[in-house]
């Protein structure tokens, strides 16, 4: 391995908690965006958590932000970057509906990259960069059917984003990205399968206990870790991780419906690129690799979207 990594990737699990049933209506003015006192609540959730992290030490400091799908209102998207340089960590989070076109509708997030990540010390310059969902859920899709569109004619329709999107962060290894329903296409873990080591879903799920078991079994099947970031009105966020020992492999779970919180955890990132590439002692801390696992990130006919963070 060329690469000296870290021991770990330290990760913010942050959860704010939205009620869909009072942000989005679509029958609404601001359609299909979601209300200005859910915006601006979800925003202040935003605001506390991450200021708590501007308190910490250096060395405590998240490298990563995570928060949920549709939670970053529109009037605020563009403040993601000031938050994002003020920690010094990447924030990955969910954005709002946006109109395509007349006819068409997105649901995408942003990932925000701050210079000299992490924390100062990087080379790297600033920047943000958008990745989308391909699969609306069932109550996601009626919702956006349900607008009116912008011609009067036809249907409004949900625009899908058919990019595979893995960010290369060196030393702290390989992160594959996901917005909730899309945790159930099992083709893009044929592109994660031996690309990557961390898999990161933002979700707004009602159905967390399907999520706590797919998360197992993906871990599994593409030998990663895995952290979902819900939404805190259901709860169900976790980190999911491959130790050999049971009590050791759920580093993070919260139950509990209509809790904000936030909390900071470590993803391993040196031992386990060691046990992906069965290398010395490191194979026997985690689970087997799936049969005819191979790491192969460097594949040219690789059909993703790569996003490479300087340091």
């Amino acid at each position: 391995m060329s690469i000296m990594y870290k021991p770990n990737l330290s990760v913010a699990i942050v959860q704010s908690t939205i009620d869909s049933s009072i942000a989005w209506n679509p029958l609404s003015a601001n359609v299909p965006e979601m209300t200005s006192t859910e915006a601006k609540r979800a925003w202040n959730e935003i605001m506390v958590a991450i200021s708590g992290y501007n308190n910490l030490s250096e060395s405590a400091r998240p490298e990563i932000i995570v928060l949920p799908e549709l939670t970053i209102a529109s009037q605020y998207e563009y403040r993601i970057k000031d938050l994002a340089k003020q920690v010094g960590a990447i924030i990955i989070g969910g954005c709002d509906f946006k109109y395509i076109d007349d006819n068409n509708i997105i649901n995408r997030g942003i990932i925000s990259i701050p210079k000299y990540w992490p924390h100062g010390h990087g080379q790297g310059h600033p920047r943000n960069v958008h990745f989308g969902k391909k699969n609306p859920a069932e109550i996601e899709e009626g919702y956006i059917k349900a607008i009116p569109t912008k011609s009067g004619k036809g249907e409004m329709s949900f625009w899908p984003c058919k990019e595979v999107f893995i960010i290369d962060l060196g030393e702290y290894g390989k992160i594959g990205i996901s917005i909730c329903a899309d945790f159930y296409d099992i083709e893009r873990y044929a592109y994660f399968k031996g690309r990557i080591q961390h898999l990161f879903i933002i979700a707004y799920n009602q159905d967390i206990k399907s999520f706590y078991y797919l998360a197992e079994a993906i871990s599994r099947l593409v030998f990663c870790n895995v952290v979902i970031c819900n939404t805190g009105h259901y709860g169900g966020s976790i980190a999911f991780t491959l130790y050999k020992e049971d009590y050791k492999r759920y580093i993070y779970k919260h139950e509990g419906a209509g809790l904000c919180t936030s909390q900071v955890i470590n993803l391993p990132v040196d031992d386990f690129v060691k046990a992906q590439h069965k290398y010395g002692d490191a194979v026997k801390m985690f689970k087997s690799a799936p049969p005819g696992y191979d790491y192969k990130y460097a594949d040219p006919n690789l059909n993703v979207k790569k996003i490479k963070v300087e340091k």
